[in-house]
C-alpha cells in the first residue's frame, strides 16, 4: 500500500499508478463490456427481489421492477419457465399477488381474471403451457411514464434436500428479458433458521455463489442468516443465478428424495464452483491484459520515450561507488530501527519489516512468545485441537520508539495493556471482520517506517521529476492509443502492442532513477556485506561472537535483510546449546523462540510471514470470484438453476 508521511517519494508513483489505472478502466469499459440490449418500449432501471426459503422448501419470492417507458404500451409480462431441477423434480409456481406502484407512491393491486383485452387496467392473467407460466399485467402506459411493478409468487423445486446439505439453485434474472435489467439486488432469507438454538453451526455449511455478470457480487451474513446479491446490470439474453447450500435443519419439512438418498452433494457443488470460479477469474485476468495492451499509442512515440529515459538513467540516475569494498561486514550496519533497514534494502515496507520489529520487541523484553493448543471448529460440527503461537505484551510503558508503538497498536490494538495477548491464527480473522481498522493500523506502521527512512536522508534523489515526466508522456501515449484504436476499430493492434511495451518499459526505467546519498551508498554496501556474511557464516566455520547481545541483534538484522528460514535457523544453532537454553528447555534469550519450530508448526518467523500474507489477502479491495462460497464476485458458470425466464411489454 502506498501513502503515509513520505509524500515526496510516494506522490509521483501514486500519480502514475492512478493515471494508468484510470486509463485501463476506460479501455475496459470500451473493450470488455458487451453492448446493451435495450428494448424499444422501456428500460428497467432497478430490480429488487426478496426471497424467503420456507420450511417445506418453497421459495416465497417478491420481485419489484422499476420500468421507465419510452413508448406507449398496454402492459408488461413475466415468463416463468417450467423445468426440472437437479434432482429431476418438476418446478411449479403459485402467483400470490400482483401490484403496481406509481411515481407518486400510489399502490394499485391487480385482480386476476380469466381473460383481458388491450386497454384493460389493473388486472392480470396467467397462462400455462408445457414450458412456462406467463403472467400478463394489463396496465396501459405512455411514453415518459415510470412504474414499479411487483409480482409475488411461490416457487417449488428451486430448493432441494440432499443427504448432506440443502441447496437453492435459482435463476433470479432469466435470459428471456428483452431489455437490460439494471441495478439488480436479491436478498435471500431463511425464516425457519434458528441460529440461537444452534450456536455451533459451522460457517462452512452455509455458502453461496453467483453466476452471471463478472462485476456482480455476493455476500453472506450468518447471524441473520441472509445472502445478498448485487448485480450492476444483466444484459438482455443473459442471466443472473444464485446457488446457496445451507443446513437441512433450515428446511425441516423438506425430505430427501429416494432417488438421491445415497448421493453426497456438497463435494459436487464445491468442485463445480471451483471450476467456474477459476474460469471466471481467468477471463477477468485476460480482460485486464487485453485492456492494457489496447490502451497504448504509436510505436515511434513509445520508442522515443524509452530511449530518452535510458539515456537519462545512464547519465544522471546513478549513485556513487561506496568506499566500503569488503566482502563481509560483521557488525550491526547502523543504529537504525530494523524495520527501517528492511524498507531501505527492500521495496517500500516489506513483510520482513513487520517480523523484524516483532523480534526486536521480543529481544527487548516487550513481548514474549509461547506455544499453545487451541480448539478449532470443524466443517461438519464439533471441534479439533490445533497448535498456535501466542504473543503476550509484557510492559508497553517501556516502548519509546514510534515504530515499536505502531507495531504494538497493530497486533495488540490501540491502548493495549500489559498482559494482553493475541494468537497468530486470530490476526487474519481480525483483518476479515474489521478490515478498515486493521488496514489503518497497517498503514500507520508503514507510514512511521517511511517517515523515519525519509528523515535519514539516505536517498539523495527519488527521481520524482523523471517519474512525473515519464508518467505524463506515457499518459499522452496511452490516450492517443485508445483513440487511435477506437477510430481504426483495432485494425492496427500489432503496432499498439509494440508501443505498449516501449511505453511501459520507459515508465519502469523512470522508477529506477533513485540515487542514494553517500551515507546511503555506504549503508547499502554494509548491509549487503552483512547479509553475505550471515548467509556464508556456517560455511566460513567462524565462531559466534562472545557478545551474545550483539549476536541477538544480528539475528534480528538477518530477518530485516530477508535471509531464508534455513539461514536463520543455522545462525541460531551456531550458539552453543548451553548458552541459549536452560536445563529445563527454556531459552535464556526469548528471541530464540522466533528461530525454531515448535510442535508441528514452523518457526514463528516463518508462520508470521504466512499470517501477514493472509491478512493482506483479507484486505484486498476487489472481490474476485469465490470458489469457497463465502462471498465475493460472480463466476461465469452455472446455468443449472431453475427459474429464470424473462418478460417484456405488449
Amino acid at each position: 500500500m502506498d501513502g503515509g508521511p513520505s509524500r515526496r517519494q510516494g506522490a509521483p508513483r501514486g500519480f502514475a499508478t492512478r493515471l494508468i489505472a484510470a486509463l485501463v478502466l476506460v479501455c475496459a469499459i470500451a473493450v470488455a463490456r458487451p453492448a446493451s440490449a435495450y428494448a424499444d418500449s422501456f428500460e428497467t432501471e432497478r430490480v429488487d427481489i426478496s426471497a424467503a426459503v420456507l420450511a417445506d422448501g418453497g421459495l416465497q419470492v417478491t420481485e419489484l421492477r422499476t420500468m421507465a417507458f419510452d413508448d406507449d404500451v398496454n402492459g408488461v409480462f413475466w415468463s416463468l419457465p417450467l423445468a426440472e431441477n437437479q434432482q429431476g423434480m418438476p418446478t411449479s409456481y403459485h402467483i400470490d399477488a400482483v401490484q403496481a406502484i406509481d411515481e407518486d407512491g400510489t399502490q394499485r393491486a391487480f385482480s386476476q381474471v380469466d381473460n383481458a383485452q388491450n386497454g384493460d387496467r389493473d388486472v392480470y392473467t396467467t397462462s400455462l403451457d408445457s414450458s412456462q407460466v406467463q403472467v400478463k399485467l394489463f396496465s396501459p402506459q405512455e411514453d415518459g411514464d415510470e412504474v414499479t411493478f411487483s409480482i409475488s409468487y411461490t416457487l417449488r423445486g428451486a430448493v432441494m434436500a440432499w443427504p448432506d446439505t440443502a441447496e437453492l439453485y435459482w435463476q433470479f434474472v432469466g435470459p428471456g428479458w428483452e431489455d437490460e435489467s439494471n441495478d439488480v439486488s436479491l436478498k435471500i432469507s431463511f425464516p425457519v433458521a434458528d441460529l440461537a438454538a444452534d450456536t455451533n453451526t459451522d460457517a462452512k455449511a452455509f455458502r453461496a455463489w453467483g453466476h452471471g455478470p463478472l462485476d456482480a457480487s455476493v455476500a453472506l451474513d450468518l447471524t441473520v442468516p441472509e445472502v445478498t446479491y448485487t448485480v450492476p446490470a444483466v444484459d438482455g439474453g443473459e442471466f443472473a443465478e444464485a446457488r446457496v447450500v445451507f443446513p437441512l435443519a433450515w428446511v425441516p419439512d423438506l425430505t430427501v428424495p429416494q432417488s438421491v438418498s445415497g448421493e453426497e452433494r456438497m463435494q459436487t457443488v464445491l468442485s463445480e464452483e471451483q471450476r467456474w470460479a477459476d474460469e471466471a477469474n481467468a477471463r477477468r485476468e485476460q480482460a485486464r491484459t487485453v485492456t492494457l495492451v489496447g490502451s497504448i499509442v504509436l510505436v515511434s512515440v513509445g520508442a522515443v520515450l524509452l530511449v530518452a529515459m535510458v539515456v537519462l538513467k545512464l547519465t544522471r540516475g546513478r549513485s556513487s561507488k561506496p568506499s566500503f569494498q569488503e566482502t563481509y561486514f560483521r557488525d550491526v550496519p547502523s543504529q537504525d530501527h530494523p524495520a527501517v533497514i528492511a524498507a531501505f534494502m527492500g521495496s517500500d515496507v516489506p513483510d520482513n519489516a513487520f517480523i523484524a520489529t516483532l523480534m526486536h520487541l521480543t529481544d527487548d523484553g516487550i513481548i514474549t512468545l509461547n506455544q499453545e493448543t487451541v480448539k478449532e471448529r470443524r466443517l461438519l460440527g464439533g471441534s479439533k485441537e490445533v497448535e498456535d503461537y501466542r504473543m503476550t505484551l509484557q510492559d508497553p510503558t517501556r516502548v519509546t520508539d514510534s515504530i515499536d508503538r505502531a507495531a504494538i497498536d497493530l497486533y495488540f490494538g490501540p491502548g493495549a495493556q500489559a498482559g494482553d495477548s493475541v494468537l497468530f491464527g486470530s490476526l487474519d480473522q481480525e483483518a476479515k471482520h474489521s478490515p478498515t481498522s486493521y488496514s489503518e493500523r497497517i498503514e500507520a506502521f508503514k507510514s512511521e517506517v517511511r517517515a523515519r527512512l525519509e528523515m535519514r536522508g539516505l536517498v539523495a534523489s527519488t527521481g520524482a521529476a523523471y517519474i512525473a515526466v515519464a508518467s505524463v508522456l506515457g499518459a499522452i501515449v496511452i490516450v492517443g492509443a485508445v483513440f487511435f484504436m477506437a477510430l481504426t476499430d483495432g485494425a492496427n493492434l500489432p503496432a499498439s502492442f509494440v508501443a505498449i511495451a516501449l511505453a511501459a518499459v520507459a515508465i519502469v526505467v523512470s522508477f529506477t532513477f533513485k540515487r542514494y546519498s553517500q551515507e546511503g551508498v555506504e549503508l547499502r554496501a554494509r548491509c549487503e556485506a552483512l547479509k553475505r556474511w550471515l548467509e556464508d557464516f556456517t560455511r566460513l566455520d567462524e565462531a559466534v561472537p562472545d557478545d551474545l547481545i550483539l549476536w541477538n541483534k544480528l539475528l534480528v538484522m538477518a530477518v530485516a535483510l530477508d535471509v531464508s528460514d534455513e539461514v536463520l535457523r543455522a545462525l541460531a544453532d551456531a550458539v552453543p546449546v548451553d548458552r541459549r537454553m536452560d536445563p529445563y528447555g527454556g531459552y535464556y534469550f526469548p528471541l530464540y523462540w522466533w528461530c525454531y519450530p515448535h510442535g508441528g508448526m514452523g518457526s514463528p518467523a516463518h508462520e508470521m510471514h504466512g499470517v501477514h500474507q493472509a491478512t493482506i489477502s483479507q484486505l484486498a479491495s476487489s472481490a474476485d470470484s469465490s470458489a469457497g462460497g463465502f462471498g465475493g464476485g460472480f463466476s461465469g458458470g452455472g446455468g443449472g438453476g431453475v427459474g429464470g425466464g424473462g418478460g417484456g411489454s405488449f
